[in-house]
C-alpha cells in the first residue's frame, strides 16, 4: 500500500499517493492548471512551462506536471504573478511560430 500525503491547492485540501505530481493532485479536486506539452505517459518533461504554480515557502515557480506533491505543501495555481508568467511564456512560444497552428505540418505529427 502506497503512502498517502496531504497538501492544499487553492484552499482545497487534497490527499494523494506519494509520487503524485501537483498537476495530478489538482485534477483530482477539479482544479484546472493549463498545459501544452504534457501528455500522460508520453511527454512529461515540463518544457512548455505553462503549468507553472506557486508553492508557499519556495522561490520562483514550480512546473506542476513534473513536480511531486509533498506533505503539507501549499500550492497556488491562479495568482496575478502566475498569470503574467504564463502570458510571457506563451508570448515566447508564439514568437517562434507562424501562429498557424491548425494548418502547421507539426500539428499532424504524433
Amino acid at each position: 500500500m502506497s503512502k498517502l500525503i496531504k497538501l492544499n491547492i487553492d484552499g482545497t485540501d487534497v490527499e494523494v499517493e506519494d509520487g503524485t505530481t501537483i498537476l495530478e493532485a489538482a485534477k483530482k479536486v477539479n482544479i484546472d492548471i493549463p498545459t501544452l506539452c504534457f501528455l500522460k505517459e508520453i511527454n512529461e518533461i515540463g518544457d512548455c512551462r505553462m503549468c507553472l504554480v506557486e508553492v508557499e515557502g519556495r522561490r520562483g515557480f514550480a512546473t506542476s506536471c513534473i513536480q511531486k506533491a509533498e506533505e503539507g505543501m501549499v500550492v497556488h495555481t491562479n495568482t496575478e504573478k502566475l498569470i503574467e508568467a504564463r502570458r510571457a511564456v506563451l508570448d515566447l512560444i508564439l514568437s517562434n511560430h507562424d501562429r498557424e497552428c491548425l494548418t502547421c505540418v507539426r500539428n499532424r505529427k504524433l
